[in-house]
């Protein structure tokens, strides 16, 4: 929701506390600042206190610095104070940035392992081709002999690569920028969101976790107060993911021209099953906010759950495929010294 990270969600955390002692706001804010650690968001919370202090509306204020407080974080705030209950709203939003703070450092904490094999094996492999296997070519010259054909086949990888590494890097380099300047088109984007979401394995994931984001986002701001119109395109952006963000705000369009919540999500097939229930349920019960919450909740931990699962599988296949691989490297490093007998 905001997008300072941790250092927000604490601030946010101890704001709610601070709040709900019913502390006067200028003073929470000055105290606040004085305990953050970060510079920028210590500036901006300094900032904040000062356009308080001259009369300026917590949420106006806020809004003025989107770095760390973004528009979803604002709308909320401001419904809180609107209904009288700040600490709620700041408690609420709190919860949410932990949830997805816990889910990112799982992302990142499952991406580690697959990242670290593989730059091991770069290591050994260059380790290998340029230091060690040279000695050996060098020394069977010398005696006249050719080397093994598995570490020949290794050297010529190695020359390849020695001889061809700025082109090869250059290549990677110019196919990873290209990419980069399409997603960054709105059709670019567009499209590769589509494709992520239905890849094979990942996919799933991807999608779960953009629903999940939408379906808090949009709960937190209605349990607020929020407008529905203006929660379900702010909660469109929190998707991450400008396919389903555009798909989102088709349904507000449709919304906002009569149509009813259910009826419209059932246009789409991506929110199919559990989502298209709740919604239904909820909008039927006058309880959107509750089921929102749960779907959201459902999807959270159905992200967390696959994520683990694809982690488990791949850390161990890529250990095999990169243990055979450094296997097969050192293997043909020491066949010249097995052979080195029969050379002498």
């Amino acid at each position: 929701m905001a997008r300072g990270g941790l250092n927000v969600l604490i601030f946010t955390q101890q704001f709610a506390s601070m709040i709900r002692s019913n502390l006067p706001l200028v003073d929470v804010l000055d105290n606040l600042a004085a305990e953050t650690p970060q510079r920028r968001l210590r500036a901006s919370i300094d900032q904040v206190g000062l356009d308080v202090r001259r009369g300026m509306d917590l949420g106006d204020a806020l809004a003025l610095h989107p770095a760390n407080f973004d528009d979803v974080y604002v709308s909320v705030v401001k419904s809180g104070i609107e209904s009288g209950r700040l600490a709620e709203a700041l408690t609420q939003i709190a919860e949410y940035q932990s949830v997805m703070h816990e889910l990112a450092r799982k992302v990142r904490s499952a991406l580690t392992y697959p990242i670290f094999v593989i730059l091991a094996f770069f290591g050994v492999f260059n380790a290998q081709v340029f230091f060690i296997l040279p000695r050996f070519e060098l020394m069977f010259k010398n005696f006249g002999k050719a080397l093994p054909w598995p570490t020949q086949f290794l050297l010529d990888l190695g020359a390849g690569w020695k001889d061809n590494w700025f082109i090869i890097l250059a290549t990677i380099g110019l196919v990873c920028l290209a990419f980069i300047v399409w997603i960054s088109t709105r059709e670019g984007r567009s499209i590769w969101d589509r494709i992520k979401i239905r890849i094979p394995i990942i996919g799933p994931v991807w999608r779960m976790g953009a629903l999940a984001r939408f379906l808090r986002t949009l709960a937190v701001q209605v349990q607020n107060d929020v407008p529905l119109l203006d929660a379900l395109r702010l909660a469109a952006d929190a998707a991450s993911n400008l396919y389903v963000r555009e798909i989102l705000n088709d349904i507000a369009d449709e919304v906002e021209n009569g149509r009813g919540i259910a009826e419209s999500f059932r246009e789409h097939q991506i929110f199919h099953g559990i989502v298209l229930q709740m919604i239904a349920a909820g909008e039927e019960a006058g309880t959107l906010d509750e089921l929102l919450m749960s779907s959201a909740n459902y999807f959270d931990n159905l992200t967390q759950d696959r994520l683990e699962k694809i982690t488990g599988l791949i850390n161990p296949v890529l250990t095999v495929v990169v243990g055979m691989a450094i296997a097969g490297i050192m293997v043909a490093s020491f066949l010249p010294v097995f052979q080195m007998g029969n050379t002498i």
